[in-house]
């Protein structure tokens, strides 16, 4: 067991057919979304059972390598759905170097917009966009973190 530390949310890299770094992820969010319905159990009467699930990708891609992007409006002007092979998550304890990677598979993007190009007035702004899709591949935990003690 290790002492409770504060974790920090870190590296999120994605990757392509080929299994080379798609470069330019800033950030990255894996939510595991489930569905539920009602099935009525003859001794416990009415109980909520898993009726679907699947795990839903939100990144935040820079625009200063955006292979990504590029990649995306091809596929989607194409008539094509674009899918990333599979994109690595890391959440990092730096104090006791501990790490937790998880992987998902078959990511396919359905983003309702992408902005091609943006400009602002003052300039100050990261020039970034946001890419939306979901997997129904079973979350690959490559490395977990121990159980930590308060």
């Amino acid at each position: 067991m290790a002492i409770a530390r504060d974790i920090k949310l870190k590296n999120c890299q994605v990757y392509d057919e080929n299994g080379d770094p798609i470069y330019g992820t800033l950030e990255g969010k894996m939510v595991l979304k489930v569905e539920y319905g009602d099935t009525n159990r003859l001794q416990k009467g009415k109980i909520q059972t898993v009726n679907d699930w699947h795990v839903e990708v939100t990144l935040k891609i820079t625009a200063t390598n955006a292979a990504l992007k590029y990649y995306v409006v091809e596929q989607l002007t194409q008539g094509k759905t674009p899918v990333l092979p599979f994109l690595i998550g890391e959440t990092l304890d730096k104090e006791a170097g501990n790490s937790e990677r998880v992987r998902i598979s078959n990511i396919v993007l359905n983003p309702e917009e992408i902005t091609l190009w943006e400009a602002k007035a003052d300039g100050n702004d990261h020039a970034t966009y946001d890419l939306k899709g979901m997997s129904i591949d079973k979350p690959d935990y490559l490395d977990e973190l121990p159980t930590y003690i308060e």
